[in-house]
């Protein structure tokens, strides 16, 4: 009902009532010519009928307009009703500006989403411009002045964010239209809004996804639950040679290279249907017809009620990772220098034949070939030809021993053979033999005629060991033996060689124990004065006294100490204990002149050995002037320039230098007489012939004249006899050291023989 246009009738429609009324009353009451009282009371019934007629229109006016504002409230009542349910269930809240008055009305749901109490926004617009964005300010202020001045009723939507309560920020997106009065001016502004954020982050999500999907390098492959393609990325058209076009409806059936059974296939399907996804190394067929390995990953998607509905395959092309392990797997079982099988792939290769041998019943055999000498290649010609030296080695061997055997470079100058097809000894002595005579032929490497020889280990199998660590131990005894013989050989493993290598390993063990609990001991050699035939000197000399097997004799562990590196220990042990021993003697007036101290080669080439003389002369008190050090004269030939430094620094500390095993070395006569040397020590090797071995006569004759002219005193060792003993003062020797005179014994056995001081002869700077 229209109000303002129901009141214009019914006013129109009561006055012209009332008047027609008033008209026709007065009319017909003059017509009846009724007197004054009656006159009067007619008019008074016509003016209650009037009142009475006029008032039953205005109650029935009146309770129309009562029953149709309640029916309209009620309308209005039910769609606000809805309208709040509707809200409520979508979360959303709803907003009310008058732009007149400037206040804002915030609905309950609207705060909710804000994490706020009703009201909590207030109602003006100042409190929500508090809580935008600042970056979303600009824009909303723009958008809300362009729809004023434009007085568009057209609805709108536009999306911000606001602080939540928790300080976060939420996307909200608001829809709503301007309102505009009479005269079509702006009036106010109504809408709803909705919290966005989650969908905004899955469009966010989504995009990314999208760009992944689009920029990978791996090919993604999606189909429907009756396994048609629906969607493929440019990799997929990349990698396969399929467009988008020919792909989509198609299976992946398309792609099929032939190589899987349907067993796999089987396997495949039974673990997406039963674990939801399937990964794996897959060959498939390109468009052109090439096939390729790939890498790929099924996972099944489902819907809401859990159904099957789409199928994504993620694949990376693995050819070139292919093609890398084919190389690193080449690189990794040979060697870069000769390009033949490296000691893994050698060893393997071992292992298999071992097993195969003893499976069939075949005997075969590995060989071990070492080139001789080698290390003066690299020495004096630099490692660049001794590289094309080994080159070429591999080469010619190569070239020799070919078909079912397996020639390998284990590292450095080593080549190992393996032939599984070798049923006798003589047969495997006969493919060293070759092998030997291969290499006999001269090789030309850089303008320079190089001859090289080799030693050749032999072991059998499966007779000489069982399994492959062993049949490798053996050849490498067997090559020992063969270098120990004098090289350019071949020498068979026995049963021998690893018993000799295993003590050798529980000796070396035992020795580094006995050095860290005391079990050494050392013992004391008489040195005399032929002259007068008295003792002047001791050498010290280490024995070992194991607890298990008593005395160690020398020559059982001395070569062990040399080669495991321990003999420096041994002899800075020996040199601190016999400088002790030596003040004690002197403390308890024993006239010995001084004791001598063996130094290994090992312990002289450090170059450091003066500073440890020094700090053992300070620790024990013996004056420098009693202590002889002995050096080989191997030792010091090796580096003569950094020898004869050494000497000088030792003679400057005032102890007294002899070289000892002269005549076994290459001594330069040059660099002898440089030496700071107080004495010679004739090998005993020259001294076992004498007096009837006339050549060892002459060279001790020699020996004693060039020590003498040097200005040299000479001790011979090794005198066993008074026959040697009268020919050595015959010649003029000065000194005498072997059992004739006294074995090595412990100090306290030594101490019946000790000059005391009151018996000493001539002092010691005249010796």
């Amino acid at each position: 009902m229209n109000v303002p246009h129901s009141a214009r009738r019914l006013t129109l429609a009561y006055t012209l009532a009332a008047g027609l009324w008033v008209a026709f009353s007065d009319s017909v009451v003059a017509a009846l010519g009724l007197s004054l009282e009656q006159l009067e009371s007619v008019q008074l019934i016509k003016g209650l009928l009037f009142v009475l007629l006029t008032g039953v229109l205005l109650y029935w006016v009146l309770r129309t307009y009562q029953q149709q504002q309640q029916r309209a409230n009620l309308v209005l009542s039910d769609s606000e009703t809805r309208l709040s349910r509707a809200l409520s269930a979508a979360r959303d809240g709803m907003w009310e500006w008058d732009l007149h008055t400037r206040t804002v009305f915030f609905s309950p749901d609207y705060t909710n989403l804000l994490g706020l109490p009703p009201g909590g926004l207030g109602n003006d617009q100042e409190n929500w411009l508090q809580r935008l964005h600042p970056d979303d300010r600009e824009h909303f202020q723009r958008s809300l002045e362009q729809r004023l001045s434009n007085a568009s009723q057209d609805p709108y939507e536009v999306s911000y964010r606001l602080r939540h309560k928790d300080d976060t920020y939420r996307w909200i997106q608001s829809r709503g239209r301007l309102l505009l009065d009479d005269q079509g001016r702006p009036e106010r502004m109504i809408g709803t809004a909705s919290d966005i954020t989650q969908r905004r982050n899955d469009e966010d999500s989504l995009r990314q996804a999208a760009a992944v999907f689009d920029a990978t390098q791996e090919g993604v492959l999606v189909t429907d639950a009756k396994q048609h393609i629906v969607h493929c990325n440019p990799a997929f058209t990349r990698i396969t040679g399929y467009s988008q076009e020919e792909i989509l409806g198609q299976q992946p059936s398309l792609l099929k290279s032939g190589r899987h059974d349907q067993d796999f296939y089987n396997s495949l399907w039974h673990a997406l249907q039963s674990r939801g996804g399937w990964s794996g190394e897959v060959w498939n067929r390109r468009k052109n017809g090439e096939i390729y390995p790939q890498w790929q990953n099924i996972r099944v998607i489902r819907d809401e009620e859990g159904e099957i509905s789409h199928y994504v395959a993620v694949f990376s092309d693995i050819t070139a990772l292919k093609r890398s392990q084919s190389e690193l797997d080449y690189l990794a079982h040979h060697d870069p220098l000769s390009n033949l099988p490296n000691r893994l792939l050698f060893t393997e290769r071992v292992e298999t034949a071992l097993e195969r041998g003893q499976r069939d019943k075949r005997r075969g055999a590995v060989l071990l070939v070492d080139l001789d000498h080698f290390k003066l290649i690299n020495e004096s010609l630099g490692h660049a030809t001794g590289d094309l030296l080994l080159k070429e080695v591999g080469e010619r061997l190569r070239q020799q021993f070919q078909g079912a055997m397996t020639l390998a470079r284990l590292g450095g100058d080593e080549f190992g053979l393996l032939c599984e097809d070798c049923a006798t000894a003589e047969q495997a002595a006969g493919l060293a033999q070759q092998l030997l005579n291969c290499l006999s032929q001269p090789f030309v490497v850089n303008n320079h005629e190089l001859f090289i020889g080799a030693s050749v280990g032999i072991s059998l199998f499966p007779g000489d060991a069982d399994n492959v660590a062993q049949v490798l131990r053996n050849v490498d005894s067997a090559l020992f033996k063969a270098k120990s013989s004098g090289r350019e050989g071949y020498a068979f493993y026995a049963q021998e060689l690893t018993e000799y290598a295993r003590q050798r390993v529980e000796l070396v063990s035992a020795l580094r124990h006995a050095l860290e609990h005391d079990e050494l001991r050392v013992y004391y050699q008489p040195l005399m004065c032929l002259r007068s035939r008295q003792m002047i000197g001791v050498e010290a000399l280490v024995r070992w006294q194991h607890p298990q097997r008593g005395l160690v004799p020398p020559g059982e562990f001395i070569p062990i100490a040399e080669e495991s590196g321990l003999i420096g220990a041994i002899d800075a042990w020996v040199l601190d204990k016999a400088c002790r021993q030596m003040v004690a003697w002197q403390a308890a007036d024993y006239a010995l002149r001084f004791v001598a101290v063996n130094v290994s080669s090992r312990l002289f080439s450090r170059g450091e050995l003066d500073s440890r003389v020094a700090q053992v002369l300070a620790d024990t008190g013996l004056d420098p002037a009693f202590l002889e050090l002995e050096v080989t004269e191997s030792a010091v030939m090796d580096n003569p320039d950094a020898a004869l430094a050494l000497l000088e620094r030792l003679r400057a500390l005032g102890v007294r230098l002899a070289i000892d095993d002269f005549g076994t070395g290459y001594s330069s006569l040059a660099r002898l007489k440089r030496m700071p040397v107080h004495k010679l020590k004739l090998d005993q090797s020259f001294v076992m012939g004498l007096p009837h071995d006339q050549d060892d006569v002459a060279i001790t004759r020699a020996v004693i004249a060039l020590g003498h002219s040097l200005g040299l005193k000479v001790l011979a060792e090794g005198i066993e006899q008074l026959e040697q003993v009268e020919l050595l003062e015959q010649l003029g020797c000065d000194h005498a050291q072997g059992y004739y005179f006294g074995r090595p014994q412990p100090a306290e056995a030594l101490l019946a023989q000790l000059p005391l001081v009151h018996c000493a002869t001539a002092p010691l700077e005249h010796e």
